[in-house]
């Protein structure tokens, strides 16, 4: 079923929109470090080291050694802009081989490459434009060779079409869009490598949902192996999706939109793996708020053996399992860089928190 396009439009106007007042990244003046380390910046390879420029007081960062790379990944997207500036000064020997690498929806794959000039401090100016949709562009700053290469005040801004930018430039296309990427709902040709965008529940969006690419609905079953269940994100510029799943895999605690993902064939009306349903222990409820259905949920009255999701559901105060660490959208992480990017005044271009919420896979002791 298509919806109506205006509705359309508005939903893809709520999904969209990721920088900060137009600015793509974060610490442009390389000023943001944690130890020996950028903050901002990945090291991907080689090592890094903070230098002075031609302004006395203005750092900025060298790639040491023979082969050296950083990375951003960055939450821009086409509801910011499909025209983007990007602009560094750079002092690039002439034995240094540096290139600007630009992989959109930060999926591994370079899908537009700049090779810097040799140059003495020298400012320079680079615009592409994206095709659209997409979400997320990871940039990355690579050099390999003896000669020095050292950067400074790099930035990235998106620019108005209306005002001439990206004039007569050839978009860059990324291809087939993986699971969970977003996608024009209502487009006649998918853009995703599954050739199926769906609607799929996102409840920081303004009306509940957002349109991602996805693997299966009850349109588009899945083989008879598998269930179509819920695929977490694998980034934090992807949303969660529909995805073919082995039956009966998913954990008590783990995220579920129907029964058969479930060890326990139970999937709450939280969308989570669950121990019980209402009706079948005198007290069922969430372990934590959105968390999944336990039997006396922090009553400390599970016996030894008990399905628990916290320590307070068991009377020995101990559940044994994995701890569950989620962000603040309930995906599953393990440090906050797994985290959705903050939009408007909530912290833009930076990560959420990833927080232990409880046990997943939990017994009693």
């Amino acid at each position: 079923m298509r919806l109506p396009t205006l509705f359309i439009a508005l939903l893809a106007a709520t999904q969209m929109g990721n920088t900060d007042c137009g600015q793509v990244l974060r610490d442009s003046g390389f000023d943001l470090w944690c130890g020996d380390q950028l903050c901002a910046w990945k090291l991907e390879r080689g090592s890094v080291k903070r230098v002075s420029t031609w302004n006395a007081g203005d750092y900025g960062v060298e790639l040491d050694g023979s082969d050296a790379a950083i990375e951003q990944l960055t939450p821009v997207d086409s509801g910011d802009g499909t025209c983007i500036e990007f602009t560094l000064v750079a002092n690039v020997e002439a034995n240094a081989d540096v290139e600007l690498n630009v992989d959109v929806l930060g999926d591994g794959t370079i899908d537009h490459h700049e090779r810097l000039p040799s140059a003495n401090w020298k400012p320079l100016t680079y615009d592409m434009l994206i095709k659209a949709p997409y979400r997320g562009i990871r940039f990355e700053l690579a050099k390999t060779g003896a000669g020095k290469a050292q950067l400074a005040n790099i930035g990235a801004q998106t620019v108005r079409l209306e005002d001439g930018g990206c004039a007569g430039l050839t978009a860059i296309d990324p291809g087939p869009a993986p699971l969970g990427a977003y996608c024009d709902y209502n487009a006649t040709v998918s853009s995703c490598a599954s050739g199926l965008c769906g609607l799929v529940s996102d409840p920081d969006a303004l009306f509940g949902f957002t349109a991602a690419c996805s693997q299966c609905d009850d349109s588009h079953p899945c083989d008879a192996s598998q269930v179509c269940g819920l695929h977490e994100p694998t980034s934090p510029v992807r949303e969660e999706s529909n995805g073919c799943v082995a039956p009966a895999s998913k954990a008590l605690g783990e995220r579920c939109i129907g029964n058969a993902e479930c060890t326990s064939n139970m999937c709450s009306p939280e969308g989570r793996c669950s121990a019980c349903t209402t009706g079948t222990c005198p007290t069922c409820g969430p372990a934590w708020t959105g968390g999944p259905s336990v039997c006396g949920p922090g009553a400390h009255q599970g016996a030894t053996g008990a399905a628990c999701a916290t320590d307070d559901d068991c009377a020995t105060g101990s559940c044994l399992g994995v701890p569950r660490m989620e962000c603040s959208d309930g995906r599953p992480c393990a440090t906050a860089i797994d985290c959705p990017f903050g939009t408007g005044s909530d912290a833009p271009l930076q990560n959420g928190a990833c927080t232990t919420v409880g046990v997943q896979g939990g017994s009693c002791r």
